[in-house]
């Protein structure tokens, strides 16, 4: 009795210290800021990245293809990370996971700079990775405290515009002062920076109350993550070699036993890494469904369109970029729109909006490829760019909404890893489709798949109860 007496009194600490935090507007606002300014680091450096490959190709002497592990490895970094250090935030303090991953970031960063092979330079985007797989989750956790849920979805749309904004302003500014001081220059920028942003965090971000200090669940994290990597590598393997090659399909398999471990282990642990009771709840499982499905086609998509506008155009690189400009361009400035109308219009009218646009976006394309009408494409761009815009700030915050608040780390991971895992897939899985071919059919074929995938989406935009899902007990 006792007991119970303590952790109701704990719980009912953390949610005053949520109200009272969530009262603090200037707080709220500085806490936005700083946590925006330390990840803008990452998100800044992801287009000028792999914009360079072949400039850091030849000054590594290393090869396109081994690099390209710089941004596949970051993403299984992150992928695989995500959820343990989210849940590190539920259970230890979001600040104080922030924190480390912050340093993490910054150490990675000036270690990308420093790096004298193309291994070393993999290696340190690994670490980059590790230190976003801490940051994002705890990121969004420490905002969602801060703001009172009916302004949750206006803060995550400024979020999302810095995160979406950061690249564009990356690629404008780096591109000119690599071509005068090589691609050093850009890390040497941005390892400052970044350990600014640490500084600020440090001094801004209070101390989150967390929950009581309980033992991490690893073995249901060793499950989860061996899951992801193994489907992530089973892609990566699949899309070179072909989906029926032996390692493949042990991929799979080993993906597909260490979900059916990871749901044994989480069913019987006392504190599961992962209460599997949330994907009953619609709020919850929804966004899971919708974003990673949009994500697919989004970065798929995003990824042929360079080549689309090479072989059917002609275009320079500088052309192109110009042209893909036109999607970050408006996923950032719709974001906060986006943000704004699901606390007047509702979330899961957000969520429902994107998949439909999304789906549209595609649809342009096939229309643009099969008549090479560069009209079509931009506004397939501006379409894409528009339906994230509009719904990520919803992905978020409604599934925050329908878990506990002692379980806003590792909800916030989830949404993460599903999103990073769509991305992937969608990259691997567009390029096996389009294969060879380069004509107008070709790449039209690819954008009615990703349409066709996209439109699943829906489903999960339709499971979202616009009615609140009020989080039962804590295990």
């Amino acid at each position: 009795m006792e007991g119970d007496t303590s952790q109701s009194a704990s719980r009912e600490s953390h949610a005053a210290v949520i109200v009272a935090v969530g009262a603090d507007d200037g707080y709220a606002r500085r806490l936005l800021v700083t946590v925006i300014g330390g990840l803008i680091v990452f998100s800044s450096s992801m287009t000028i990245v792999s914009a360079s490959l072949p400039t850091m190709a030849d000054d590594l002497d290393s090869t396109e293809s081994f690099l390209s592990w710089s941004v596949t490895g970051l993403f299984l970094m992150m992928a695989v990370g995500t959820p343990v250090l989210g849940r590190l935030g539920d259970s230890h303090g979001h600040r104080k996971v922030f924190l480390r991953g912050s340093l993490v970031l910054a150490v990675g960063t000036m270690l990308c700079g420093l790096a004298p092979t193309a291994e070393a330079f993999v290696g340190a985007r690994m670490l980059v990775g590790l230190g976003i797989a801490a940051t994002m989750p705890n990121a969004m956790a420490l905002i969602m405290e801060a703001y009172p849920a009916s302004r949750r979805s206006e803060a995550m749309g400024w979020f999302q515009m810095a995160m979406t904004g950061a690249p564009v302003i990356g690629l404008i500014v780096g591109g000119p002062l690599i071509d005068l001081f090589g691609w050093r220059i850009v890390f040497a920028i941005l390892t400052p920076v970044s350990l600014i942003g640490f500084a600020a965090a440090w001094r801004v971000i209070r101390p989150s109350a967390g929950r009581d200090r309980v033992q991490i669940d690893w073995a249901g994290a060793a499950g989860l993550g061996i899951a992801t990597l193994g489907f992530l590598l089973f892609l990566e393997r699949g899309s070179s070699a072909g989906f029926a090659d032996p390692l493949a399909a042990l991929l799979a398999l080993l993906a597909v036993g260490s979900i059916a471990v990871f749901v044994r282990i989480e069913r019987r642990a006392p504190k599961p890494m992962l209460r599997l009771d949330y994907f009953r709840r619609s709020n919850f499982t929804g966004p899971l469904i919708a974003q990673p499905l949009s994500q697919f086609a989004y970065m798929g998509a995003f990824l042929i369109a360079p080549l689309l506008l090479d072989d059917l155009f002609g275009y320079s690189v500088g052309a192109i970029s110009l042209v893909l400009l036109a999607r970050p361009l408006v996923y950032s400035v719709s974001s906060p729109v986006g943000g704004r109308l699901a606390t007047t219009i509702g979330e899961r009218q957000m969520i429902i909006a994107g998949s439909v646009l999304m789906v549209l976006s595609m649809l342009t394309w096939v229309l643009a490829a099969h008549w090479v009408n560069l009209a079509l494409i931009i506004l397939g761009l501006v379409l894409s760019g528009l339906a994230m815009g509009l719904a990520s700030p919803s992905y978020a915050t409604t599934i925050a909404a329908a878990v506990d608040d002692g379980d806003l780390g590792i909800a916030n991971a989830m949404g993460t890893t599903m999103m990073n895992i769509g991305m992937l897939t969608g990259i691997q899985t567009m390029f096996v489709v389009l294969g060879d071919g380069r004509g107008p059919d070709d790449f039209a074929m690819v954008f009615g798949f990703g349409a066709v995938v996209t439109a699943f989406g829906l489903i999960g935009g339709f499971m979202v109860d616009a009615r609140p899902q009020v989080a039962g007990p804590e295990h």
